[in-house]
């Protein structure tokens, strides 16, 4: 029987057990996809007051951290489709929220040491570990730093996926300390970064594969507009480096089936998606019109795009189309949408909310979904909006420029709009040219269907991710055979 990779997938967060962003969903999903291919996975999650799961005691250890010792005790949840994990301890995690405390670096410090004593003493020894974010990188450090006590150590592969570059994990000096690792780690080319611990550096200088979430993304990131102080620390790995876009749980992102839309439809009938529209606009009391439907589901901050956006919509809204928004985040941008939705009624809808039944309603009933982020690293709510025929105007950034397809440079195969140079300007070209092809109702409604047939399953990016975890162990092993012949050479010549 073909021995199956095991894989420790370590997280912050995992849906639906917890979710707070697009890390969320990859944890939640990719191992799903994993698991059918055959990998043996086991997901780990820090625990907190806001989880709600039947779960069942799996065991309890000391977890020395810095001069302190702290009690894990380790839950399995029940009924899930993947092995999952959940790390407690009331003292760090018996509060709301995931992340947004004061003391973070501590919480997820004890979080990876936790895993690192979970792995010593209980049975399920992977062969790669596979971290995702700040919040798990430093496990990095904690094994390799710890091999030569621990041997069993040297044969796990290490695999770190970066999903957002921007938030490294950085904090004094004496978080670092909490590890208890030797003082020389904290240097330049490890895990010291202008007198601070750096979180993120320490699972890119460690690990045998680093990955971002999309091809263009994982480039820009040896950028210094895109690298936020660590492209020279990436460029340093750049051996290592790879980039693998994300993909979406096709099942649940399914107008065929989607409960929580007013009514169901395909590509081959598009007749459900203008039901869509119209009970829409009643709810959200928009006109009743057949001009295009603008659709925005985004957090409201300066990454977003939201500087050009608030332009657009204006201009939306004084031509024959609505503007329908979905989210929330910083008050000026709030207020600035509030007030356009006051000067245009009935073509302006803004809710300043988290709301998963009205983002499934806006996907299906927009002709248009506005997507002008300064920066991402994949993206999901793109693929979303192609999945339910709602045609994407995107800046050619990172995720965007790998998954959408300009029509109008190819017009077999373009699945929406994309502008380069970060602009109100070009965003507004381009949503003239999607407007000009909106007229053209034949070739618009080929339009969607392409967007509608585009695959953006887990399938190929878990297949992609099933190669990168044995090029990891490849690396693994060619790392360690390199460090026995140092060591017979040094020993010779003493």
């Amino acid at each position: 029987m073909e021995n199956k990779v095991k894989v420790l997938f370590a997280a912050a967060e995992c849906a639906p057990i917890i979710k707070v962003g697009g890390l969320g969903d990859v944890a939640g999903e990719l191992p799903r996809k994993l698991m059918e291919l055959r990998a043996d996975v086991r997901v780990v999650i820090p625990g907190n007051r806001d989880i709600n799961v039947p779960s069942v005691y799996k065991g309890d250890f000391p977890v020395k951290i810095g001069f302190r010792t702290e009690t894990c005790i380790v839950r399995e949840v029940l009924k899930s489709p993947v092995p999952t994990w959940i790390i407690d301890n009331y003292h760090y995690f018996g509060r709301p929220g995931v992340y947004g405390h004061w003391d973070d670096g501590e919480r997820f410090a004890f979080f990876c040491l936790s895993i690192f004593e979970m792995l010593l003493k209980f049975d399920f020894k992977p062969d790669v570990v596979h971290l995702n974010d700040w919040h798990t990188a430093p496990l990095s450090m904690l094994i390799r730093e710890n091999e030569r006590e621990q041997p069993f150590l040297r044969d796990t592969a290490i695999v770190y996926t970066i999903h957002n570059l921007e938030y490294q994990g950085i904090s004094g000096r004496n978080v670092f300390d909490l590890f208890n690792v030797k003082d020389v780690v904290f240097k330049t080319d490890k895990v010291e970064y202008y007198g601070c611990f750096n979180a993120m550096k320490a699972g890119i200088n460690y690990a045998d594969i680093i990955n971002g979430v999309s091809k263009t993304g994982t480039t820009q990131m040896l950028t210094s507009k895109y690298g936020f102080g660590l492209e020279g620390v990436l460029k340093n790995r750049k051996s290592a480096l790879r980039g693998v876009v994300n993909g979406i749980d096709i099942d649940f992102w399914n107008p065929e089936n989607d409960k929580l839309i007013y009514t169901p439809f395909n590509k081959d009938n598009l007749s459900g998606k203008k039901e869509n529209k119209k009970r829409l606009q009643k709810e959200l009391g928009l006109d009743s019109s057949d001009g295009p439907l603008f659709g925005v589901v985004s957090r409201l901050v300066p990454n977003k795009g939201m500087d050009i956006l608030e332009g657009a919509a204006h201009n939306i809204a004084r031509s024959n189309g609505q503007f329908v928004l979905l989210g929330s985040g910083e008050k000026y941008y709030e207020n600035a949408f509030m007030r356009l939705m006051e000067r245009y009624p009935g073509k302006v809808s803004v809710n300043l909310e988290f709301n998963n039944e009205l983002a499934h309603k806006i996907y299906a009933a927009s002709d248009i979904f506005l997507m002008p982020s300064r920066h991402e690293p994949c993206g999901i709510s793109q693929l979303i909006a192609m999945r339910y025929g709602s045609v994407p105007i995107v800046h050619k950034t990172g995720g965007l420029a790998d998954t959408v397809i300009d029509t109008g440079r190819n017009k077999e195969k373009g699945t929406g709009f994309t502008f380069a140079g970060y602009s109100l300007e070009s965003f507004l070209k381009a949503i003239k040219r999607a407007l000009s092809l909106y007229e053209n109702s034949k070739e618009w409604v080929s339009l969607v269907k392409r967007a509608m047939s585009r695959d953006s399953s887990w399938e190929s990016s878990a297949a992609e991710y099933m190669k990168l975890y044995e090029e990891a162990r490849t690396l693994n092993r060619k790392r360690k055979t390199k460090g026995r012949k140092k060591a017979i050479e040094e020993k010779g010549e003493g």
